[in-house]
């Protein structure tokens, strides 16, 4: 048995193992930083510590909302160390869920939402279908991106 953090973006929901949140903070002033892909935020000061800000509405290219009095930044952590802060529409609730109620998660037939690769499955709740994000994948493949990039320029020049 564990728990999660259920948040939503729009009307989904999804979720992430509660050991992988260090923190749940509002959103606040966020810098940011030209010449980055459109879902970099930027960068929070976190108490004296720089974190890294995904938009996790537009990494997976859904329509921005104006509203932000809910938002908030998930400060999430991985087993290598990895800090990365994810900003959501509103974190709902934490449940407990077992493990053999997850299940996989179907390939979408229109290409939209989640990238599959960074789901570890979709859970029923009581509140719904909750989509329960892969962190561990989702801070890997995105090291392996800015590495690729850097490998690039170093190239170029």
């Amino acid at each position: 048995m564990s728990k999660i953090v259920i948040f939503s973006l729009g009307q989904e929901k999804y979720g992430v193992l509660i050991h992988q949140v260090r923190e749940i903070i509002p959103c606040s002033q966020i810098a940011p930083v030209p010449g980055t892909p459109d879902y970099f935020e930027g960068f929070m000061n976190v108490r004296g510590e720089l974190i890294s800000i995904i938009n996790l509405r537009t990494f997976i290219e859904m329509e921005e909302t104006a509203e932000k009095e809910e938002s908030r930044i998930l400060i999430l952590s991985s087993r290598k160390g990895t800090i990365q802060g994810i900003l959501v529409d509103e974190v709902t609730s934490i449940k407990e869920i077992e493990w053999d109620q997850l299940h996989n998660v179907e390939e979408n037939r229109n290409n939209t939402g989640f990238p599959k690769e960074f789901l570890k499955g979709v859970i029923n709740t009581d509140s719904g279908l909750v989509l329960v994000l892969d962190v561990e994948r989702m801070f890997s493949e995105e090291k392996e991106e800015k590495e690729e990039k850097e490998d690039r320029k170093i190239l170029q020049n």
